[in-house]
């Protein structure tokens, strides 16, 4: 799985808590029914594979894959900014470790969560070369 996620590079925490939504990588995923757009990671199962639940109560888990594209029945969606501004120049990520993540285009970027005060979200910055 390489190095799992708990923080980023900067020390801020990745995973969240369903309690609080300012806090850790927000997600969208399918719960079977319909798109969840306010969802977060509670824990990693493997570079492409998560348990997530949607902020608030009652928490029901749900494990899902990253996909491109809008999810479907368990999949979900994981977005970050190459712009450093939120909802800006986003790209689907494939595949994320603690240092690296990859997008669907292929292209290897170096990671970190940034908080605008509503919410974190990833910043990308592609690696030279790679």
């Amino acid at each position: 799985m390489g190095r799992p996620l708990r923080k980023d590079v900067k020390g801020t925490d990745v995973i969240g808590t369903p309690a609080g939504a300012e806090t850790g990588i927000t997600v969208s995923f399918h719960d079977g029914s319909t798109v969840q757009n306010d969802g977060i990671i509670i824990k990693q199962r493997g570079a492409r594979t998560f348990v997530v639940a949607r902020v608030g109560t009652p928490l029901v888990r749900y494990t899902r894959v990253l996909v491109d594209g809008v999810p479907a029945a368990g999949q979900m969606r994981m977005r970050g900014s190459t712009t450093g501004l939120l909802d800006q120049d986003l790209v689907s990520i494939r595949k994320i470790t603690k240092r690296v993540a990859t997008g669907f285009n292929d292209v290897k970027y170096t990671w970190f969560l940034e908080n605008d005060s509503s919410a974190d979200y990833i910043v990308l910055t592609p690696v030279a070369g790679a």
